[in-house]
């Protein structure tokens, strides 16, 4: 399942949008640092109408929307690296997601008071984004003192801590591919994708977009967000439609969350049981995507079944398709397209 890590200063709101994302169980919030130890786990399914459609069509009970998993993380705090308000124990939590939701405190509220003096979006960032950096340097300097690193690696971590040491986060650092895949299996944190969210107060939610170092962010009330969470779907669309908005920002944060981490989507719906819907890495091959849906299918893959979801659904179904000729086999190289249906034929007796 994909994991999603919201981080950000103490008292950013991380636990309040946490809240906001997911229907249970919910976070403690309280206006000091800290109020988040252990780590918040909650589940969010993926909004599809497309699997839902092919539910229809294809007469089937049972639906499985993509599944994210969401982690709220304590505040880290400047010294984190180092172990300042429990900083070690929350950067591995951080290492353990796909994507990182960075909040960025723009609300004001004095009730809840900020780390530092005033509120500084621009500084705020810079701190959290130098722990993981610093966090990095301290992970690849252990990493040297083993006696089982290679020469080859030894050089290519000290290429890393050069480029960290100099401000560049590891994402932005240029090298072979081999030696990124060597480097990307350190798991270090500046190489994680991360989706800034600007939380904003009540009355700012249909205003522009913020922006961080010339840059839109994506812009909610964590806060609205979380109350509005708590009401029926119905009544939230009445809220939603009498402030002027089409849709909650919690809908757009799942979905931006989705896509940031580079998915395809691809569906199954073998023996008419069960419609689901896959998250697979961009780019992906049939034997990747079989290996999904089950270990087995790599071992025993003999061909897959392949149709565009829209055209599946315009045909009225996988039988009708078929008799049309329009779902078409191919072999474990495929290059599995998004809103592909796809039908594994293996050879377990």
């Amino acid at each position: 399942m994909l994991k999603i890590g919201i981080v950000g200063l103490p008292n950013a709101g991380k636990s309040t949008l946490f809240n906001a994302l997911v229907t249970k169980p919910k976070a403690g919030v309280a206006p000091h640092p800290f109020t988040t130890i252990d780590k918040n786990i909650g589940v969010v399914e993926v909004a599809d109408d497309r699997l839902f459609q092919l539910a229809k069509v294809e007469n089937i009970g049972k639906v499985t929307p993509v599944s994210i998993t969401f982690i709220d993380i304590a505040g880290l705090i400047k010294g984190a690296h180092q172990g300042e308000g429990l900083g070690n124990q929350f950067l591995h939590h951080i290492r353990e997601v796909d994507l990182i939701l960075h909040v960025v405190r723009f609300f004001k509220n004095e009730k809840v008071p900020h780390v530092h003096p005033q509120i500084d979006p621009e500084e705020d960032v810079t701190i959290v984004n130098e722990e993981l950096l610093l966090a990095d340097l301290h992970s690849l300097e252990r990493y040297l003192q083993k006696d089982k690193t290679t020469p080859e690696e030894r050089t290519v971590i000290r290429i890393v801590i050069n480029k960290l040491n100099q401000g560049i986060p590891a994402s932005e650092i240029k090298i072979a591919d081999k030696d990124m895949e060597f480097i990307k299996a350190l798991n270090l944190l500046t190489l994680k994708k991360q989706l800034l969210i600007a939380n904003i107060d009540e009355d700012e939610i249909i205003s522009p977009a913020k922006k961080i170092s010339g840059s839109n962010i994506f812009s909610i009330s964590a806060k609205f967000e979380a109350d509005l969470n708590e009401y029926k779907w119905v009544e939230q669309q009445k809220i939603l439609k009498d402030l002027g908005l089409k849709r909650t920002a919690r809908d757009q944060v799942v979905k931006a969350s989705y896509q940031a981490l580079d998915n395809i989507t691809f569906y199954t719906i073998a023996k008419r049981k069960e419609a689901k819907a896959w998250p697979l890495t961009r780019n992906s091959k049939a034997i990747q995507a079989a290996g999904k849906v089950h270990t087995d299918f790599i071992k025993h893959f003999i061909k897959v079944e392949a149709i565009n979801s829209d055209e599946l659904i315009s045909f009225g179904g996988w039988h009708k398709a078929h008799e049309a000729g329009k779902i078409l086999a191919y072999g474990r190289d495929y290059q599995v397209k998004d809103k592909d249906v796809l039908e594994f034929k293996v050879g377990i007796k």
